[in-house]
């Protein structure tokens, strides 16, 4: 699935892993799809196209019409069909979310090369005719610049060495208050003991927030412990993640959306120094930064209301906060 992956620079995974360590939830009780998605790249050398598909996570904002909310570069080098030339993709196991004869009828994105240049603009909008059979309850989109105390993230696919169970995984994550304050990220102890992988590190960080052409665009999740310590256990966005939502409950109980999972940071190489990683695990496993893109800022907010004015079903809301997640019943 991909992800944007910033590793000394901004490259796209194939991969399909989502969560790590999270919990199951049924889709329909977070209102998130999995996305199927065709693709075709030209390789010059041998002057042909190879094909292959991905897999992304999407938000269901709205019914009537059926619309999601995903990230713009699940799209890169996506195929397209059709006299409106319509990105080749389609709802996976619609079944379990009880919806039906699905047929994509728009989509708003930007290409990827703009989105590679301003994460501000990784967003798409998706509108499906569809018969929706079941009670599903689209996300309301969350205004507002407050910070929650928590969030629930959630996406499809697996980590290593997990189960496929066909449902999203989720996990509640604290936001990083400071993305200013590299230390939030990797503590200053991680210098110490490696001083040349904690620099890499800091540089991919810094590479980040010269992508982000706005203040206040991206919320951010790390991998610390209560400690302060990198832990490899707590739940974590990674490949397969992207345009997953990210959740908080409003004073009435129901989710709302306030971003999507946009762009993970992983480690270049593993460290002899650092106690937590494993041996024969993958560095997909060790992601220490996720960035989520808030839909309520202006650049992405102007966006989505031309979606909703030119056809797509999104609302909006400004209802006060709680103070905490829940999970789902």
């Amino acid at each position: 699935m991909p992800v944007l992956v910033v590793c000394m620079g901004l490259t796209i995974g194939h991969s399909s892993q989502a969560i790590i360590h999270g919990l199951t939830f049924p889709g329909m009780a977070i209102s998130t799809v999995k996305l199927s998605v065709q693709h075709a790249h030209f390789l010059h050398s041998a002057e042909k196209w190879e094909y292959y598909d991905s897999i992304c996570s999407a938000a269901i904002v709205g019914l009537k019409p059926l619309t999601l909310i995903t990230a713009a570069h699940c799209l890169k080098e996506v195929r397209l069909t059709g006299a409106m030339s319509l990105p080749m993709l389609s709802i996976a196991q619609p079944e379990l979310l009880g919806i039906e004869d699905i047929s994509l009828k728009q989509a708003f994105y930007r290409p990827f090369e703009v989105v590679a240049e301003d994460l501000t603009q990784d967003v798409a909008v998706l509108v499906f005719e569809a018969k929706v059979t079941s009670l599903i309850q689209p996300l309301r989109i969350r205004l507002g610049d407050a910070l929650p105390d928590l969030l629930m993230i959630c996406g499809y696919g697996l980590g290593y060495g997990e189960a496929d169970t066909r449902h999203p995984r989720c996990g509640e994550r604290k936001p990083v208050r400071d993305l200013s304050d590299f230390y939030q990220v990797l503590p200053k102890a991680y210098r110490e003991m490696d001083e040349m992988l904690h620099l890499q590190a800091q540089t991919q960080f810094a590479y980040t927030q010269e992508l982000v052409h706005a203040e206040k665009a991206l919320l951010a999740v790390n991998r610390l412990n209560e400690m302060d310590q990198y832990d490899h256990t707590i739940a974590m966005p990674t490949l397969g993640d992207s345009g997953g939502p990210w959740l908080v409950l409003n004073a009435l109980g129901q989710y709302e959306l306030l971003a999507i999972t946009s762009l993970v940071e992983r480690f270049y190489n593993p460290s002899a120094h650092w106690p937590f990683f494993q041996k024969q695990v993958p560095l997909s496993e060790y992601p220490y930064i996720a960035y989520g893109l808030r839909l309520s800022h202006p650049e992405v907010l102007g966006f989505l209301q031309y979606a909703q004015h030119s056809g797509a079903d999104i609302q909006f809301t400004s209802a006060p906060l709680l103070p905490r997640t829940r999970q789902p019943q």
